[in-house]
């Protein structure tokens, strides 16, 4: 396993990324030290908003879906703006979210001791959530090995958008379908099952032949041809769509997350909208958010 993908790295990649934002940094470094190892976190957890745009919360909990969101100097002047994003994000995932402020109600700059005070009563609400968890049976640790791996996705049945379900390779999502290969090099793969189904990995940023890009609701995307090379494969695609209008397509879109790992993130299952392409871009319509998966 590459050095970048281990939890260490994954750790300290989190910490830098916040270097800048000093009063975060103080709280969340507090709350990762703090924490018991099996619970899970992420530093600038990407939300999309129901109008579309895109949010990064402080620090997310999965295990728990909970977010924290950290309040420094300069929040004081948007509070209406706060408040709305927070109920935006409630409203996209029907998570939790607490803050943390760095300022009093007086506008006074708390002490680290406060902060730190804080931070810790934060880390007993996380543990006793957890505690609550494992009473009921539903506590899964954070293991990291497994946090890419294919085998929880094939045992729990299905990939789902909102579970936020990553693969670090293709080999991993096409198990998922039924793969039995060590490798494969290739942009997208069929699913051997008799449906004529693919499993798709394309790149949403320009790359050589295609512009691909997701709408910013995540229902519709969009594969432009940049050259002719392009519209020639548009037009091959366009007549095998048209031949099987039932043809789905489960896309793995390759991207960056936040830390800057190359990764394969679920975005939901499509099928060409043949009305609405064209010679030089094929649209694809989200039939589904939860795939089941087929061995």
């Amino acid at each position: 396993m590459s050095l970048k993908h281990t939890k260490t790295q994954f750790i300290i990649r989190s910490l830098s990324k916040i270097a800048r934002k000093k009063w975060e940094l103080f709280i969340v470094s507090r709350i990762i030290h703090g924490i018991e190892d099996d619970i899970e976190f992420v530093c600038q957890q990407l939300v999309r908003r129901p109008d579309g745009s895109r949010a990064l919360t402080d620090l997310f909990f999965p295990q728990f879906n909970l977010h924290l969101e950290i309040d420094e100097p300069f929040h004081s002047k948007q509070l209406k703006a706060d408040e709305k994003r927070t109920q935006d994000i409630i409203l996209s995932t029907r998570h939790e979210v607490e803050r943390i402020r760095v300022h009093d109600d007086k506008g006074n700059l708390k002490t680290v001791y406060e902060l730190r005070d804080e931070a810790d009563k934060f880390i007993k609400r996380l543990h006793a959530k957890k505690k609550i968890l494992l009473e009921k049976g539903d506590f899964e640790p954070w293991d990291w090995e497994k946090r890419y791996s294919a085998q929880a996705i094939i045992k729990r049945g299905y990939l789902d958008v909102e579970d936020n379900v990553v693969f670090r390779t293709q080999v991993e999502a096409m198990q998922c379908f039924g793969f039995r290969g060590r490798g494969w090099q290739r942009g997208a793969w069929k699913i051997p099952d008799g449906s004529e189904d693919w499993v798709w990995f394309p790149r949403l940023y320009e790359h050589f032949v295609w512009k691909n890009e997701l709408s910013p609701d995540g229902k519709h995307l969009f594969q432009r041809a940049m050259n002719d090379e392009g519209i020639t494969s548009i037009a091959k695609q366009m007549a095998n769509a048209r031949e099987n209008l039932s043809r789905k397509v489960i896309v793995l879109a390759k991207a960056r997350d936040t830390l800057g790992l190359n990764l394969l993130r679920y975005v939901g299952t499509f099928r060409v909208n043949v009305a609405k392409s064209t010679r030089d871009c094929m649209q694809f319509d989200r039939v589904r958010t939860r795939e089941p998966v087929r061995r």
